[in-house]
């Protein structure tokens, strides 16, 4: 089935979107690592395991209660094996707060493989889509029309297909990561997902 938008639609009723939004989140599909192998690559701090993302959000809550009044920039993540073209995939549920991994992170993510990511800012302030393959990256966009890469032009014209009434940029960046991995979200994939937690420190 080719996804558009309109199969997205759902976050915008959905009982763990918002908390994400609220908090500040990046999403990343990773193909080709086990949900424990891409932690690592992340240098993330075991916390056990999640009974759906009520823990994810839990274990987020927890670190900024230790880290409250502090710049410490450690975030919690979440990593669930999904299905998907090509392989295997990771789905890496990042409450980040600064929205995103940073592009080295990615591209180590990617090296073999695939990493798709899109993400948002707690302040709403930065919204974005990136691609790397095998460590390289092949396109990234706040916006469609600033989209760069080697890709830029062939993903501009997967997100009009995915998009073709120009709405809400989420659902369709949802639909366009979709396209390119195979990985079909729904509310209930990652609402009652066995996540494998990790907490991953503060560069600094």
């Amino acid at each position: 089935m080719t996804s558009t938008a309109h199969d997205y639609a759902w976050i915008a009723d959905s009982d763990w979107f918002p908390d994400c939004l609220g908090a500040g989140y990046s999403l990343t599909l990773v193909r080709g690592r086990p949900p424990r192998e891409a932690l690592d690559l992340l240098g993330a701090v075991p916390q056990g395991f999640a009974d759906g993302v009520d823990d994810l959000f839990d274990c987020a809550e927890e670190l900024r209660a230790w880290v409250r009044g502090g710049r410490d920039a450690s975030f919690t993540v979440g990593a669930l094996p999904v299905p998907g073209d090509g392989g295997d995939w990771t789905l890496l549920l990042a409450l980040d707060r600064s929205a995103g991994l940073d592009a080295a992170q990615l591209a180590a993510l990617s090296r073999g493989g695939d990493a798709v990511q899109h993400d948002s800012a707690a302040d709403g302030s930065v919204d974005r889509f990136r691609h790397y393959r095998d460590g390289e990256r092949r396109v990234s966009f706040a916006h469609p029309d600033a989209a760069d890469g080697p890709d830029a032009a062939a993903t501009r014209a997967l997100l009009a297909e995915v998009d073709r009434r120009g709405g809400d940029l989420r659902p369709a960046v949802f639909a366009l990561a979709e396209r390119l991995t195979g990985v079909r979200i729904t509310e209930e994939l990652v609402r009652d997902g066995a996540f494998a937690l990790g907490v991953v420190p503060d560069a600094d």
